[in-house]
């Protein structure tokens, strides 16, 4: 999957236009958070960090000018010594697993992962942003080879099994 097939994707799972998430990754490639694609004819397949930065920076949206602190700082934020972005990192490249939800705070997150609750940084009495845990699944099906169909089905039998 390529960088414009992911943000179609994203958009597609997570009801955020296209142009939006285009806007934040204008603000990522300043900031040098993630790099722009030289070959627009033949683009090389994303990357896990660039993908996982892109992600953050989706979820973590309070506007385009904050786009790449907004990012570092979820990506940062700790829980049990492990670093937020290192855990969506695994979720979305790793073995499937059952993500319950993800709630995404201005300074932390809250997600429920194989029955275990975990807060990353600090939380916060207004959420800024909710995640089923099936739309976290399905993305990590697509990004490693499902159609959107199967990612669905995926994320279905996951949710069933735990």
């Amino acid at each position: 999957m390529n960088k414009t097939e992911y943000v179609a994707m994203l958009s597609r799972r997570l009801g955020v236009p296209v142009s939006r998430i285009d806007g934040l990754l204008e603000r990522l490639h300043a900031a040098g958070a993630v790099p722009p694609t030289r070959a627009k004819r033949h683009p090389p397949p994303l990357d896990e960090p660039d993908a996982v930065s892109i992600l953050l920076a989706v979820l973590s949206d309070r506007g385009l000018e904050h786009a790449a602190d907004n990012a570092w700082q979820l990506a940062a934020a700790h829980s049990d010594g492990q670093r937020f972005d290192a855990l969506i990192a695994d979720l979305l490249f790793g073995a499937p697993r059952h993500v319950g939800h993800l709630i995404i705070h201005p300074a932390g997150a809250s997600v429920i992962v194989d029955a275990v609750h975990r807060e990353f940084g600090e939380r916060s009495d207004t959420p800024a942003r909710y995640v089923p845990g099936g739309v976290l699944m399905a993305i990590a099906a697509e990004l490693q080879g499902a159609s959107p169909r199967d990612a669905d089905a995926l994320a279905t039998i996951t949710k069933v099994f735990q």
